[in-house]
């Protein structure tokens, strides 16, 4: 498991001095294309280098800044100076443009009003929305969610989508506005361009699939349900069978002790021999009856799926076995034993048998003993409370001399470890759609090998399989790191997010340790990364800075950390599976910034998923599965099931998580996956 301990800091701010600066690189020793955004629109690309060492993770930062004024020309003989133009770009390209920053701060409330309040009373749109996003998270301040609402709305009315979106968040949150999700969702659909859409509702053929499950759940409960009373009524008919043979015994001694008393009495002898005669025959029609009874309970048991072939004794040191008769189980995708329950019920029994019953010293589930609920022949009935979702079920057997045996699996309500619903849509438009959806890159970290924190054991094996999984499946161009510092990350996450162009996709796969701060601000841990030192970490706001500033179509984080779900922002409603190709293709134009965590805010699993991670290992084979078109919701739906299976089984039940960044540039489309044509 990820070693994960809060800690309570302030969070790391940069400076810098535009003074002395010449060029700018994104990396040591390199050169490479550095996209710039001028109020959400991409405006220059230039190359320019260092001497190597000449460029720090402070330099990279993105700030604001204020660009100065242009001179322009009105006629043939007037001149002027236009007014200065705001732009997210790096501190080292704001000095180098002859731009005006105060030191990175971002909870510098006044700095960034000052920044983008002007050009928004102007009437740019994209200043608007910054002024709005500016007001949401009070930077410093407490936050004023009334007035970022106003400017979210007046951003909006002008056709702003990122605008769109977080007003949807306000009215879905009911922050400066009442709550209200017709509108949150009409302005989510609006953002997508998705028109005359409805909310995703479960269609027809899976309420029929659902209905035909709970029928089949309730008439397999019933027939267990009907063998359990043939059961019970065999049992006791044994069990009086076996109590009126052993009263005919013992009057069949007392007849056998008369018979020796009266030998000098021919008369009592005779009547006792007659007895006697009586006895035995009585006692072999009970034996009889005995068996008979046996025979019906064991036949009733094996019609209940017991295994009947290992019975009475057993010697010294034999290993336990348990066998369940109800629930029945299925193999889910994940490898899991489930058994499917539709029913809305608060309990269900467990019944099972476990062998051999004579030395068993316990019987626990889930932690409780009951071994006293135990008979002679093995059997046991558990009552179990149910919990609102999946319940883990754990079943140990304990022997006098001290051998065991565990058997789990999970008790899960409407879904039995069915395939999430696939997207289903035609060659001919899946080569459309993978010309419009242009280039795709990724960047896969992997740390495990830690100077100030505790080794892990499957990062770089998760990276490593990502980054292999991506590029031969889907045809990534891959970047990989693997237990790298908080200067090579930073670096590469500058080069690449700022080279994107805008028909470029990039997703961006971390996995490594992670932290939260007492404000609940999340942050990536780098290989050289210091635990009595916050300003050694890479905070989850500034890897959304990199990606608001970036042109990129399309990104998603894939976050596989200690706490990742603090990356998470406002939810993201499906794409309807009936959706018509059309739209979707319409939908793909619009820029997305998404992310999937492998948990909420609590650690998460390091093993258990065959040398990955388990969330790893779920989103490996979410990507192996993909045979077509499929966004990241559906993928989401995938890994989502597989992980909270595996987790609740190892007793840490772990929810991945699946929304838009906030405040990076989301405006209501998705990450598309679609394998390349073989």
């Amino acid at each position: 498991m990820l070693q994960c301990t809060p800690r309570q800091f302030r969070i790391d701010r940069f400076g810098a001095s535009a003074r002395g600066w010449r060029r700018l690189a994104l990396a040591l020793g390199s050169a490479i294309a550095v996209t710039l955004l001028g109020s959400g629109s991409l405006l220059a690309a230039k190359k320019v280098e260092l001497p190597q060492g000449a460029v720090s993770a402070e330099d990279l930062a993105i700030v604001d800044c204020l660009l100065p004024g242009q001179v322009r020309q009105l006629g043939g003989n007037f001149t002027y100076l236009s007014a200065r133009r705001p732009i997210r770009t790096t501190a080292k390209d704001c000095a180098i443009r002859g731009g005006e920053y105060v030191a990175f701060d971002r909870a510098n409330y006044a700095t960034a009003l000052k920044v983008w309040l002007p050009a928004a009373k102007e009437g740019d749109v994209n200043a608007m929305n910054y002024v709005g996003e500016i007001y949401e998270q009070g930077l410093g301040v407490a936050p004023d969610y009334a007035t970022a609402a106003e400017w979210f709305r007046k951003a909006a009315d002008k056709g702003h989508s990122g605008a769109m979106i977080n007003l949807g968040s306000l009215y879905e949150a009911g922050r400066g506005v009442g709550q209200d999700m017709t509108q949150a969702m009409n302005w989510y659909r609006k953002a997508s361009g998705l028109k005359g859409g409805e909310l995703e509702l479960v269609t027809e053929e899976e309420q029929a699939r659902r209905r035909a499950a709970a029928a089949e759940t309730e008439r397999l409960r019933g027939e267990v349900e009907r063998l359990r009373g043939q059961l019970e009524q065999s049992r006791a008919q044994l069990s009086q069978q076996k109590a009126e043979l052993e009263r005919t015994r013992e009057d069949l001694y007392g007849a056998r002790a008369e018979l020796r008393s009266a030998a000098s009495d021919q008369a009592r002898a005779a009547k006792a021999m007659q007895r006697i005669s009586e006895l035995e025959k009585q006692v072999a029609d009970k034996e009889r009856a005995v068996e008979l009874s046996r025979a019906e309970s064991e036949k009733v048991l094996t019609m209940m799926g017991v295994d009947m072939s290992q019975r009475g004794p057993a010697p010294a040191g034999t290993q336990p076995k348990i066998q369940l008769i109800a629930p029945k189980l299925v193999t889910t995708r994940s490898g899991v034993l489930a058994a499917p329950l539709l029913a809305a019920v608060p309990s269900y029994q467990v019944i099972g048998r476990v062998y051999p019953a004579q030395s068993l010293k316990a019987l626990k589930i889930n932690d409780r003993d009951v071994r006293e609920q135990v008979d002679g022949d093995g059997l046991f009935q558990i009552d179990l409370d149910l919990a609102a979702g999946d319940t883990p079920v754990e079943i140990q057997a304990v022997t006098d001399d001290g051998m065991s045996a565990i058997e789990s699996f999970l008790i899960t309500r409407d879904r039995g470890g069915a395939a999430a619903a696939k997207r289903v849509t035609s060659k001919l438009f899946q080569r459309r759609m993978r010309d419009d959806l242009g280039s795709f890159h990724a960047l896969v970290i992997g740390n495990d090998a830690y100077t100030g924190f505790p080794a892990l054991k499957t990062a770089v094996a998760d990276a490593d399989a990502v980054a292999e999984q991506l590029q031969t499946h889907y045809g990534y161009k891959v970047s990989k790191l693997t237990n790298v510092g908080r200067e090579a990350i930073i670096a590469k996450l500058a080069e690449i997010t700022m080279a994107m162009k805008k028909t470029d996709n990039l997703l961006i796969y971390y996995a490594g340790h992670g932290q939260i701060d007492a404000q609940g601000k999340g942050y990536w841990i780098p290989a050289d990364g210091r635990s009595d030192d916050p300003k050694s970490w890479i905070a989850n706001d500034q890897i959304n800075d990199y990606l608001g500033a970036s042109a990129a179509k399309h990104v998603m984080v894939v976050a596989d950390s200690c706490y990742s779900g603090t990356m998470s922002g406002n939810a993201i409603r499906p794409i309807p599976l009936d959706a018509k190709e059309e739209d979707l293709l319409f939908i793909s134009r619009v820029k997305a910034r998404t992310v999937i965590t492998s948990g909420g805010l609590q650690p998460v699993l390091d093993d258990g998923g065959s040398g990955h991670s388990i969330f790893a290992h779920a989103f490996l084979t979410a990507l192996k599965q993909a045979d077509g078109l499929a966004e990241g919701y559906r993928l989401y739906e995938e890994v989502s099931e597989l992980v909270s299976q595996r987790s609740a089984i190892a007793r840490l039940p772990q929810r991945p998580q699946y929304s838009a960044l906030r405040h990076a540039g989301h405006e209501g489309s998705e990450f598309f996956f679609l394998p390349r044509e073989a």
